[in-house]
């Protein structure tokens, strides 16, 4: 059970990873030339939070899952 725990925390963290280094780079070839350094700050900033977000939670569902195992 502890295997199939961690695969699948291992699978998640994984894809979200993926996803969000893919959603960094579709935003910054979308942004406007001409677009300012604090937009471009602020927008990146964004996407830090929301990754930072997503692997609290995914730590969080580990937690449990192992918890269960004990």
């Amino acid at each position: 059970m502890a295997d199939a725990c961690m695969k699948e925390y291992l699978k998640a963290t994984t894809e979200a990873q993926r996803a969000t280094k893919q959603a960094i780079r579709d935003w910054k070839q979308n942004l406007d030339r001409k677009a300012s350094a604090e937009l471009a700050s602020r927008g990146t900033l964004a996407l830090q939070d929301a990754m930072e977000a997503q692997i609290r939670t995914e730590l969080e569902r580990l937690k449990e899952c192992l918890a269960k195992i004990r």
